[in-house]
């Protein structure tokens, strides 16, 4: 979006670009505390838009742990919004939550395999 209001389009308000997982080469598997595998939708240096099977409560603490190929980074905050994303007969209900961040995570990393400031690496 180019930011301008127009034919039914409003502006893209977003602090910071999100990055999709196939933009992410580094990353190998998102755990939500406390122990939720959850499925990457997109990622930003201020939060997170996941998706479960679990229903994720507005205002909750957590912590997201992003593993890449030769370690893993932990990064806390709060889900802002859950909502429900599909109704799958096989799969049940699809959840898709939205994580805030209480640090900044660094996505510009200077190599391919992990973000270039980890808040907590374990």
């Amino acid at each position: 979006m180019d930011g301008t209001l127009g034919q039914g389009r409003t502006p893209d308000r977003r602090r910071a670009i999100r990055r999709i997982p196939t933009e992410l080469s580094w990353l190998r598997g998102l755990r939500l505390r406390p122990g939720l595998d959850v499925v990457l939708v997109n990622l930003s240096t201020g939060g997170a838009l996941v998706e479960t099977s679990t229903q994720l409560r507005p205002g909750a603490r957590t912590v997201l742990r992003l593993t890449g190929a030769t370690g893993s980074w932990t990064v806390s905050g709060s889900v802002s919004r859950s909502w429900v994303a599909a109704i799958d007969p096989e799969h049940g209900v699809v959840y898709r939550g939205a994580l805030v961040f209480d640090q900044v995570l660094d996505l510009q990393a200077g190599h391919d395999d992990s973000p270039a400031s980890h808040p907590h690496r374990s």
